[in-house]
């Protein structure tokens, strides 16, 4: 309520200085009338009545822009288009308020004789009085949006680095190197050459982490060449009970996602279903067209899930956020669950 309060005072104050600055400035009242020192008040009530409506308006084009087209508000075409439509919206009733205002209010209060000789100059006035308004409230709208541009890259950058570190932290825990150097010590014994190539999969995995901690998009064939390595080092663990599917046909170096995101829809899929070698857990990678990348595993859930650690949908929703005006898609039946990642063309991210 307070916040209600100080905007429509000190648009009130605004209206108050608007008045007396072209009143002192202007001439074009008939200062010989002696009624002028009287209505001096209702004049200044008229004024401030026909700035608060402008500014109203204006902020009805505004509202409508910032609800319709809220990563647009820092782009300059676009707040060229909002300075133009506030400018149709608010001109007429400007017009109309002089208008009534000269012939209709000024000459009930014997304020004036001739309407015609000062209406073009009032109306002039007028438009420059509703461009300065409007002007305010885009260079609001601006520093605003910067502001709150900043604030969620620097929150989703926490996330991200926040992200890393968690998958970084699974990758390298107890449990994981456990199950790791188990296998290992067994292909050592059992087939070298492929253990030389867990342990060079393995070192890939990490190489990425740490290469990419910083980076909000990385390419598709980046992603995918990662997530071969976590696969490699998935399939030796659980051998035929994890079965992945992949197809896509895009120019890989064309497009982008949030570093770790597949990798992440992967390793849910993982942790919270069950699965055998003679009911396996079938995983499904491929693109829709040029819009989305699509991974889909079939529903086996566990009883009892693992605790959540953080690194799932949410974050990557937030980092896609970011980038981009595409969401990401959830889609959950009776027998699969299916979570589709916009890409996002590479060119528009430089």
């Amino acid at each position: 309520m307070a916040g209600i309060y100080r905007k429509y005072g000190l648009r009130i104050l605004v209206s108050i200085f608007i008045y007396l600055f072209f009143r002192i400035t202007s001439g074009t009242w008939d200062t010989s009338t002696p009624q002028n020192d009287t209505v001096w008040p209702i004049i200044i009530l008229y004024a401030i009545v026909v700035v608060l409506t402008l500014w109203e308006v204006c902020d009805r084009v505004i509202g409508y822009f910032s609800k319709h087209y809220p990563n647009e508000l820092t782009k300059k075409r676009r707040l060229a288009i909002i300075f133009f439509t506030a400018t149709l919206a608010t001109f007429p009733l400007v017009t109309l308020f002089i208008y009534f205002e000269n012939y209709y209010l000024k000459v009930w209060l014997s304020c004036i004789e001739d309407p015609g000789r000062v209406i073009l100059a009032d109306i002039t006035q007028g438009y420059v009085v509703t461009w300065l308004v409007i002007s305010i409230e885009i260079l609001k709208l601006y520093y605003i949006s910067m502001r709150d541009m900043e604030m969620d890259k620097t929150r989703i950058q926490k996330e991200l680095l926040t992200t890393q570190y968690e998958s970084l932290k699974n990758q390298v825990n107890p449990h994981f190197l456990f199950n790791n150097f188990s296998v290992l010590t067994a292909l050592i014994h059992k087939d070298a050459d492929l253990a030389s190539d867990f342990v060079t999969q393995l070192s890939k995995l990490y190489r990425y982490i740490l290469d990419h901690k910083q980076q909000e998009m990385v390419s598709l064939s980046e992603e995918l060449e990662f997530l071969d390595s976590y696969l490699f080092l998935m399939k030796i663990r659980h051998e035929d009970n994890i079965i992945v599917e992949r197809n896509i046909d895009l120019n890989l170096e064309t497009f982008s996602v949030p570093p770790l995101s597949l990798q992440m829809l992967i390793e849910n899929a993982v942790k919270h279903n069950n699965f055998t070698r003679e009911k396996p857990l079938l995983i499904k990678i491929y693109n829709e067209k040029d819009q989305f990348i699509v991974v889909q595993n079939v529903l086996n859930p566990k009883n009892a899930a693992g605790v959540s650690t953080r690194v799932g949908l949410e974050n990557i929703r937030n980092r896609y956020d970011l980038k981009s005006d595409k969401k990401v898609i959830v889609y959950q039946s009776d027998d699969y669950f299916k979570v589709k990642l916009p890409v996002i063309p590479s060119l528009s991210l430089s």
